[in-house]
């Protein structure tokens, strides 16, 4: 879940990256290269801008946009756009699917190829090697965050507009949570929220209102969401919850779990099938 919460630095990096392409046709460019530059920037700047019912699908966008706009770039004018070769390093860093890796470096070839024949054999037979040893750094790191970018693909959608994460995917994040919290000394509750299942669409929508964009929900069962709250100090996730308790309509049953690791996933869950309370706080356990 660590990974999840850079979701707001990675935007930040595609509106950036696109205001210097914005920039770049305000240079001395040809009209080509002007219009591809200016098209790919106003592309990246919706998927930065996109909303999180469609995360997955911007992000499946962005490396296919950056490989076709550095294609044509380097295909219209090699001499002027040499630089944007280092690139597909970049490309070949971002999360894809195996096809679209192997469709990508073979267009890193051809472009390798294209420019080349501007830059002389000793300097191309260089410049091909460095791109080598870039782009399987590039790959090294894109593989390393295939998981998480898969797991885009695996949301419950209760109701349009609301993506939860699944079950599979809590179970995944909850030791990563645990760890981090007692790593930088936040404080991390799991919230377990349990409703008729006609009520979850209007659940989960109060649940995404009252929560922070970077904590992540999920539909554990027809009648089972889930959410990882993290608050600076237990004095914040005292006041959160009371907050929540009053956002959160009726009818559903809370259970606020610290986390910790003797915490057991399913032994709540079963616990929170038993539960008579409207409202359970487990501020410690062994």
């Amino acid at each position: 879940m660590e990974s999840k919460f850079k979701d707001g630095l990675y935007r930040l990096t595609q509106l950036s990256t696109a205001a210097v392409m914005l920039i770049l046709t305000l240079t001395p460019q040809d009209g080509v290269s002007r219009l591809l530059l200016a098209a790919c920037a106003f592309g990246l700047a919706a998927s930065a801008l996109s909303r999180r019912r469609i995360a997955a699908l911007s992000n499946a966008i962005v490396p296919p946009l950056l490989a076709v706009m550095l294609s044509l770039l380097l295909w219209v004018s090699p001499e002027q756009h040499a630089m944007w070769l280092w690139g597909w390093a970049a490309i070949l860093a971002l999360p894809q699917r195996l096809p679209l890796l192997i469709v990508h470096a073979t267009l890193a070839a051809l472009c390798w190829w294209w420019v080349q024949g501007a830059i002389g054999i000793e300097q191309s037979l260089l410049a091909g090697a460095l791109l080598i040893a870039l782009m399987l750094l590039g790959l090294a790191h894109g593989l390393g965050l295939q998981g998480l970018w898969q797991g885009m693909n695996h949301r419950a959608f209760p109701t349009p507009g609301m993506p939860l994460w699944t079950m599979a995917q809590l179970t995944h994040d909850l030791p990563l949570e645990i760890a981090r919290c007692a790593r930088e000394g936040s404080h991390g509750e799991l919230l377990l929220l349990r409703s008729p299942s006609a009520r979850q669409p209007t659940l989960a929508s109060a649940l995404a209102t009252a929560t922070r964009s970077f904590e992540n929900r999920y539909r554990i069962d027809r009648h089972t969401l889930g959410v990882l709250l993290i608050s600076r100090d237990v004095d914040e996730a005292h006041q959160r919850r009371e907050a929540l308790i009053e956002a959160l309509p009726l009818p559903r049953q809370a259970r606020f779990i610290a986390l910790a690791p003797a915490l057991s996933l399913p032994s709540q869950l079963s616990a929170m099938t038993r539960q008579k309370q409207a409202v359970v706080t487990l501020e410690e356990f062994s």
